[in-house]
């Protein structure tokens, strides 16, 4: 119950900000705004002040801005301050003043996040990727610990990222194996990193035999992970915007493997595992929220730069449809119809209701299956 509270807050609050982007903008450019509500109707409260009614509605999630003429069965759509009447470059700017406020608060979490975390972030290695303006290395992760293992009765758990042996830095599974296997019922001392919030500590272990490698083992399963070091001014300076772009690309060149995967291996499995809707991201906020405070920016951070930029794609009824429709104007130096660029968005929208649907669907049976 805790995380479906925090998932709705954090949700409402990233919406509230994209549509205080396309409120603040649009009252700039002299459109009339109807209604600025927090939540979704049914209207629970309202007061109107200055022509604009602001309300407080029943359903807690997010909340939206009514524009005058923004809607083209809208009586008042030829009014001096109609959002229809504005010029090409007033109207673009409100479309996009809603992706902009949820990049800057994206780049303003992650300056917190990395600060946080002294200037070391780390991400799963799901795939290999080159990160732009920023130091990066492979970090061995223990994935897992065998029961009675030399490595659980010194103490170690899953989840720790091993950094050095004998004052040796690791940054392979072979190295890491090489040296292990060197020291058999000798003890090696390891620093171990908490990859969430960076903490270390150190470990002595000896390695017993293990006769299903047949050879020294600590008997633990490993894996890998990515740190990304911010060691320059430049680096530090411009870390926001920096680790926004590389979750960004990372985020794209892994779903573009998973794509890939499934077209030539002809199922989409991999694809509907790792897409989540509201029911997966709960369960994220949960996970975040257990492993502290840090984690839980780094989710904000997240979903904010994912609002951004699904937003600004040119889906019909999103704001990147929208801004679509502007650009053809502005190229062809005429108007869509109104009534086929309101269909077109009417389509989009249902569109886009049934996809929740269908993932919130899969999500509920990953609950079950799990």
């Amino acid at each position: 119950m805790l995380s479906i509270i925090i998932f709705i807050l954090i949700l409402s609050f990233l919406v509230m900000i994209h549509e205080f982007g396309h409120f603040i903008m649009a009252k700039r450019s002299g459109i009339g705004v109807e209604e600025f509500g927090f939540g979704l109707p049914p209207r629970a409260w309202g007061k109107k002040i200055g022509g604009t009614i602001y309300s407080l509605n029943w359903l807690p999630f997010g909340g939206f801005v009514r524009l005058v003429g923004e809607d083209v069965d809208d009586k008042h759509k030829d009014a001096k301050n109609s959002f229809y009447t504005k010029n090409i470059w007033q109207r673009m700017v409100v479309v996009v003043a809603g992706v902009f406020m949820n990049f800057v608060v994206a780049v303003g979490v992650f300056y917190i996040v990395v600060f946080a975390l002294g200037f070391k972030v780390n991400l799963p290695l799901i795939a290999d990727h080159k990160f732009a303006f920023v130091n990066q290395s492979n970090e061995v992760l223990i994935a897992d610990v065998s029961a009675g293992s030399a490595a659980q009765k010194a103490g170690i758990e899953a989840g720790s990222a091993i950094i050095s042996v004998n004052g040796q830095e690791i940054t392979s599974t072979s190295q890491l194996q090489s040296l292990i296997r060197a020291s058999e019922n000798k003890p090696v001392e390891l620093v171990l990193e908490n990859p969430v919030n960076n903490s270390q500590r150190r470990v002595s272990v000896t390695p017993t035999y293990n006769s299903d490698v047949k050879a020294p083992a600590l008997g633990v399963e490993l894996g890998e992970i990515v740190a990304l070091k911010y060691t320059t001014l430049p680096q530090k300076l411009f870390a926001g915007f920096i680790h926004s772009w590389n979750t960004f690309d990372y985020s794209v060149t892994v779903f573009g493997k998973l794509i890939a995967y499934s077209l030539r291996e002809h199922t989409i499995a991999p694809v509907s595992e790792n897409v989540s809707g509201p029911v997966g991201i709960v369960q994220i906020t949960s996970q975040a929220v257990s492993l502290g405070i840090v984690s839980v920016l780094q989710l904000i951070g997240l979903l904010s730069l994912n609002l951004a930029v699904l937003n600004i794609l040119p889906i019909p009824a999103l704001d990147g449809g929208r801004f679509a429709f502007i650009v053809f104007e502005l190229v062809t130096r005429r108007r869509a119809n109104a009534t086929f660029e309101k269909w077109v968005h009417t389509v989009g929208f249902a569109f886009l209701i049934g996809l929740i649907v269908l993932i919130t669907y899969n999500d509920v049976l990953k609950l079950f299956h799990h």
